[in-house]
């Protein structure tokens, strides 16, 4: 990813064409197509994005200011207002445990807090089969404020709601930015947008997620071919978002990241399934037309060596480990919290340390 931001970079002094990693024609046509012909699966391969939905809600609690205005862009299948409006329960195998209670009752709290906060929700997404996907479905709660769903493209950025500035109070994106070629513009057009002051909260698949797959890939590729195909995206790491975050022009910023791991696969197989499901199967442009079936035997077996889970049967099921990056910044205003000017401290801070 390093070597991607400073492409941008260069891009940008000699005036070059925008430097492409991704196929964005691909990407929308993974993204579409088991929302279009399999709404059902669609959705129950939806549990990264509803998980981290929720996480982002949690978040927002937080926030004590209204959010007239709300964007959830690259909003997928409307994750964030299908766990808005959705009540959580106590799973049956917790449920004797108190603690377990208290966390979902904040939980629900916190859903209806920031439901009722907000007048407005965009939804915008460059899928129009996954926008639409859930139109029809009744959640457990009205959501009281005005919804609008718009497809357009995230990475372009023309749409008519963008032409003007300081139009937006949040702006909320949740596993949508590792599929954009340009993030550094992508992310200071988000900033034009916001309001001064203006919240941008974001998440996106990190650079260690899937690292079991890629490694496994990679030595059977290795042992079977005498060489490597770009079989996983390359994906930002945690130390890039700061830079990245300040060059789009954004301040007072918080990140951090969590793995959030997913078992239970019993081959490498099933995994790949999922992520097609999701539409987050591989999109870059110099990607191999095909994974022969001796490399992905011969990955499967090692997978299973170096990262494989026995059961108590015997069985081997395999981990899948998601690397999520959560980002806060806020748009530059007057009225935030000044640094002091230089020297004018009135405490030494010798004396404080001795």
């Amino acid at each position: 990813m390093i070597t991607t931001i400073r492409a941008f970079a260069t891009a940008a002094k000699t005036n070059k064409p925008q430097f492409n990693v991704f196929d964005r024609s691909a990407k929308l046509i993974h993204r579409s197509r088991t929302a279009k012909l399999n709404p059902e699966l669609s959705r129950k391969k939806d549990y990264i994005r509803d998980e981290v939905a929720t996480k982002t809600i949690e978040r927002l609690a937080f926030i004590t200011r209204p959010f007239d205005k709300l964007l959830d862009f690259g909003s997928n299948s409307g994750n964030f207002l299908k766990q808005l409006c959705t009540k959580s329960h106590v799973p049956e195998q917790l449920k004797d445990d108190e603690i377990e209670h208290k966390i979902i009752d904040q939980l629900n709290s916190d859903k209806t807090l920031v439901r009722d906060k907000i007048k407005e929700l965009v939804m915008f997404d460059s899928s129009k089969e996954l926008l639409h996907r859930d139109d029809s479905i009744k959640y457990d709660y009205e959501f009281p404020g005005q919804i609008k769903r718009i497809v357009g493209d995230e990475e372009a950025f023309n749409h008519e709601i963008f032409q003007e500035s300081n139009t937006f109070d949040v702006v909320l994106s949740n596993l949508s930015l590792h599929w954009i070629n340009d993030l550094p513009q992508t992310l200071s057009n988000i900033n034009k947008i916001l309001k001064p002051d203006g919240l941008f909260m974001g998440t996106l698949i990190g650079g260690d997620t899937l690292y079991e797959l890629r490694t496994s890939l990679q030595l059977a590729e290795l042992e079977r071919k005498g060489g490597m195909s770009p079989r996983v995206s390359p994906l930002v790491h945690l130390n890039d978002v700061g830079a990245l975050l300040n060059k789009a022009g954004f301040t007072m910023l918080t990140i951090d990241s969590e793995n959030i791991v997913v078992g239970g696969f019993p081959s490498i197989l099933a995994l790949c399934e999922d992520l097609q499901s999701m539409g987050e199967q591989n999109a870059v442009l110099t990607r191999a037309s095909n994974l022969p079936r001796d490399v992905l035997l011969a990955a499967n077996e090692i997978y299973k060596s170096l990262h494989g889970e026995i059961q108590e049967n015997g069985e081997v099921l395999l981990p899948a480990t998601f690397n999520v990056i959560y980002m806060i910044g806020w748009k530059k205003s007057d009225s935030q919290p000044q640094p002091l000017a230089r020297g004018s401290g009135q405490v030494n801070l010798k004396e404080v340390l001795q």
